[in-house]
């Protein structure tokens, strides 16, 4: 049988349960695969249902207010996808009338929609023979073909990947490769034992499988130093809405980049416009990593009389309704348990 062939053989007997799969939808397919974008699937389930709910069509999801969208979107992380999947909801609402381009080209001139996305939409939603070739179907591949070749991105796997894809279940067949690079076909210990199309695989005939695939040497992550300021106005904590760019729209606490002491700190505020600031404590340090840079921040509770322009002070209630970055999570959380003293 053919490489395909057992695939799907497998697949048909095997695959995964997920809320998306048997969708037809293309919104709730393109839904999803925007969600599962460099998150993990069972983290995901929570926030589809959670959007469906709250946005059950692309009109629902075109006419809603973004901080509704970026709310809900909060701890998913990477929140331009969320700007770019309610700038595509709009473009699809009001520009065609609702309905999704009909194939992978149409799609990927959405927002948002690259060419993995956009295959693998076609391909589940409208049987277009086309790879949808993420991570996972680049390690699989990789391995099956013993690929030599430095792998940059996925898409440099496509003309072997389309002689191998079945044209008759296209959707099938991309979905069950992420299924086997998933749970079987792992980047560590794959368990070769397992797996249906072992008898295909060149990498497993020469034991050579985490060999594969062949990967650039990775870029050093950018670190930066900040400091985090949960700053007072009487009863009230001072927020501010992020500009365009990393995390742009969602809200923030004052900072200041780098880390200083509490002298210096104090001018570097004073320059930004807070009259009459002063310390209250020191907060724990917590660090976030994001792709492609790290944050290491140091935290403070502080006071003031006067604040610069941008900043809005707001109470529990309102900053619990406001879309923060999980980057700032913990100085969020201490946020509300302070909000939460001050105004007993």
């Amino acid at each position: 049988m053919s490489f395909s062939s057992d695939l799907l053989k497998w697949y048909d007997a095997s695959a995964r349960e997920l809320p998306w799969r048997g969708e037809r939808d293309p919104y709730r397919i393109w839904l999803s695969e925007i969600m599962l974008q460099q998150t993990q699937t069972q983290t995901v389930k929570g926030y589809y249902a959670r959007f469906l709910e709250r946005f059950p069509d692309v009109f629902a999801l075109a006419d809603a207010p973004e901080g509704d969208v970026l709310k809900l979107w909060e701890g998913l992380g990477y929140y331009s996808r969320a700007r770019n999947l309610h700038a595509a909801a709009k473009l699809v609402a009001h520009g065609l009338g609702g309905a999704f381009p009909g194939n992978a080209e149409g799609l990927k001139k959405l927002p948002g929609v690259g060419p993995y996305a956009a295959n693998a939409i076609a391909s589940i939603a409208y049987g277009e023979p086309a790879p949808a070739l993420d991570g996972n179907q680049a390690r699989v591949l990789s391995r099956v073909l013993a690929w030599e070749d430095e792998i940059r991105t996925p898409f440099d796997l496509l003309s072997p990947a389309l002689k191998l894809l079945d044209r008759q279940r296209p959707g099938d067949y991309n979905q069950a490769l992420m299924d086997l690079g998933a749970g079987i076909c792992t980047p560590k210990a794959p368990k070769c034992d397992l797996c249906p199309v072992a008898g295909h695989c060149l990498a497993r005939a020469d034991e050579a499988q985490e060999d594969f695939p062949r990967k650039p040497a990775p870029v050093p992550k950018k670190e930066q130093d900040w400091t985090i300021l949960l700053v007072f106005a009487g009863d009230r904590l001072l927020v501010r809405q992020r500009p365009r760019g990393l995390l742009g729209g969602l809200y923030e606490f004052a900072a200041v980049e780098g880390h200083f002491d509490e002298a210096a700190l104090a001018g570097r505020m004073a320059a930004q416009g807070f009259g009459g600031f002063r310390f209250a404590e020191r907060l724990p340090d917590s660090k976030h990593v994001f792709t492609h840079r790290v944050w290491r921040m140091e935290g403070w509770l502080a006071a003031c009389d006067a604040f610069p322009e941008g900043f809005i002070p707001v109470d529990a209630e309102q900053l619990d309704a406001l879309p923060f970055p999980s980057a700032l999570r913990v100085y969020r959380e201490i946020a509300g348990e302070k909000l939460g003293r001050q105004q007993k």
